[in-house]
């Protein structure tokens, strides 16, 4: 249950501790269990709390909440052996549900580690005498170790062979109304990316088949804000159909791992050239998933870094991007106007200039603009912002200036990593969540504008590290041993993300073509499915041989659990029956006529016994 504590609220996380240290402490004590009709209430009250809590218990979340709720009462109904196994099977089954939540190394290690000690757990209760003979932790772990050994190699086969769906096998529920997701919003207004500068949580990977692209080309092209209330930038819906671009130059294969964000935004590198299936592309070249991207996922793109679109755009979006709030900001928009002489692309450059020249200074931690003339006081008294801040800006001053204006919000740069000692790729964080303009040209469409780049061209070339050295994202930057091994791990989780979390069925079908396997369902993939399996389960068969008689001693050992009186080791079965028979006398009769029937059959015939007769035997066995 540990991994799922910093997910739950605060007071599920106390009520299973309680539970649990009561459970431990009654064992301890001997004392008897609560009755069932106080499990059942607390069930039911504590499940009316999670469904206001998370809407639903049908989804991740508050289905996994009831869940461990169940399990922590559960363990105060354990009073016979199959209460104890059955405890188990649950704990390997709420095990498996922390993949919902998170797919990286360090989950399927310490899954790893809980699948250890529950089956150390199982080889305790499922031998003769239960838990209740001496207990050897370092034996118990070690034929648990032993055993996940022996399951590897049928488990690779059948990761590899195993048929993967196109697609998933059912959908469900992932996100409640409690769940956070970091990462762009439907809008920007000020501080609104400053935030995210100080999350360094990974956003996405991107893993290039050839060289990686330039620092100044790392632009990952988010949502297209085109809205504005004078202070506020918001997603506005775009023109139906795809837009008409051209590009030019390299085009760039890479394989984008995105991490969950809860968002339907996909990272593309700016700007798209493919749209894979399942995702589509808006008027604006912004790449969406529509179901949201609620889990880790992969996507084969390509893109090129110098293009043109938007020479086409309608006369109705360029009046509507070339929109004001009336009045406000003076002072700018008289600045703007004392442009009115230049052609559009020479007002650009000269707003460019001005953010150049006139002593704007980028921060992480920018004054508040509390005024009404925020554009204003940004320009002309602060002379500090981020990037959304001097976009935001920009955007203003063309919007004023006659230039149809909008803002585009993504992620810039990214760390090079190269401590897999493969092909490097790179590491977008939240930290690197970018702003910037677009302004629109007769005749070469809509452009991008950077001007942070004009206030702090550090930004374009080095990432936010160079730019601000005492931000979250110095840790990427020099030498040294903390910085080295976050990159060697972060190389270990996109390994992970490549080749086992992204082993989807094109994947698992090209590996069976270069097998020589055909496809998934055809004659050479099953008999080759079907070999892999026997071969699974010829050292079970195996051992099974090589214990001769055995199934008909562990027929009769049955009864020392029933009894919770094992049989020592140097005991005969008539000497065991009697003790047996003075421990349990309303069971005296039983116990001595299983002991007669089986020593009749393991001594009195010339002939190993049937598998009838053993499964008789343990038949009369279970009725004493």
């Amino acid at each position: 249950m540990l991994p799922f504590w910093t997910r739950l609220p605060l007071w599920l996380s106390l009520l299973l501790a309680l539970l649990l240290s009561g459970r431990a402490a009654l064992a301890l004590r001997g004392l008897k269990q609560p009755p069932a009709w106080v499990q059942v209430l607390v069930a039911l009250l504590v499940g009316r709390l999670l469904a206001g809590t998370y809407s639903t218990l049908a989804g991740r979340d508050g289905g996994t909440a009831m869940l461990l709720l169940l399990v922590a009462l559960k363990t105060l109904e354990v009073t016979r052996r199959r209460d104890a196994l059955l405890l188990l099977l649950l704990g390997y089954f709420l095990t498996a549900t922390q993949f919902f939540f998170d797919q990286n190394v360090g989950t399927a290690l310490y899954t790893l580690l809980c699948a250890l000690a529950l089956t150390a757990c199982v080889t305790v209760w499922a031998r003769p005498g239960g838990a209740s003979s001496r207990v050897r932790p370092r034996s118990a772990l070690r034929r648990s170790g032993l055993l996940l050994l022996q399951a590897v190699p049928l488990t690779v086969a059948l990761f590899v062979l195993f048929p993967r769906p196109d697609g998933p096998l059912w959908q469900m529920p992932v996100t409640s109304s409690t769940s956070s997701r970091t990462g762009l919003g439907d809008s920007v207004e000020p501080g609104t990316v400053s935030n995210l500068a100080q999350d360094d949580s990974v956003a996405f990977r991107a893993s290039f088949r050839g060289a990686l692209p330039a620092p100044e080309d790392r632009y990952w092209r988010g949502p297209v804000l085109e809205g504005f209330d004078g202070r506020r930038w918001s997603l506005r819906p775009s023109g139906p159909g795809a837009p008409q671009a051209t590009g030019s130059g390299e085009v760039l294969n890479y394989r984008l791992t995105l991490e969950p964000s809860g968002q339907p935004w996909v990272l593309a590198l700016d700007v798209p050239v493919n749209v894979p299936a399942g995702l589509r592309v808006t008027g604006n070249l912004q790449l969406i998933a529509p179901e949201g991207v609620n889990t880790r996922r992969q996507f084969d793109l390509q893109a090129v870094t110098r293009f043109q679109y938007g020479q086409d755009a309608p006369a109705e979006q360029l009046a509507l991007d070339s929109f004001l709030p009336a009045g406000g900001n003076p002072r700018a928009r008289a600045l703007a106007a004392s442009w009115s002489g230049l052609a559009p692309a020479a007002r650009v450059q000269a707003a460019y200039r001005f953010f150049q020249t006139s002593g704007l200074r980028y921060t992480l931690n920018p004054p508040l603009l509390t005024s009404d003339n925020p554009v204003d006081e940004l320009l002309y008294t602060t002379r500090q912002g981020f990037c959304e801040h001097f976009a935001s800006s920009f955007a203003y001053l063309m919007r004023a200036a006659g230039v149809p204006a909008r803002l585009v919000t993504g992620y810039l740069g990214g760390t090079v990593n190269r401590g897999s000692g493969g092909q490097p790729y790179l590491i977008v964080r939240q930290a690197d969540a970018h702003a910037w303009t677009e302004v629109w040209l007769a005749g070469q469409g809509w452009v991008r504008v950077d001007p942070t780049a004009a206030v702090s061209p550090a930004r374009l070339q080095g990432g936010l590290a160079a730019a601000l050295p005492d931000s979250v994202s110095a840790l990427d930057a020099g030498s040294g041993l903390l910085p080295a091994l976050r990159l060697r791990l972060d190389a270990l989780q996109n390994a992970w993300n490549q080749w086992v979390i992204g082993y989807d069925f094109a994947r698992q079908q090209s590996l069976l073509s270069r097998l020589g396997l055909g496809e998934v369902g055809g004659l050479r993939y099953v008999l080759a499915l079907t070999l892999l399996l026997v071969l699974g389960v010829l050292p079970a068969l195996w051992v099974r041989a090589r214990r001769g008689g055995e199934p008909l001693l562990l027929a009769y050992r049955e009864l020392g659990q029933r009894l919770r009186l094992p049989m020592g080791t140097s005991e005969t079965p008539a000497e065991y029956a009697r003790r047996a028979s003075v421990q349990h006398p309303a069971r005296a009769e039983g116990i001595q006529a299983v002991t007669r029937e089986y020593l009749e059959l393991r001594y009195g015939r010339g002939e190993p016994a049937r598998v009838t007769q053993v499964r008789a035997l343990r038949k009369r066995v279970r009725r004493v």
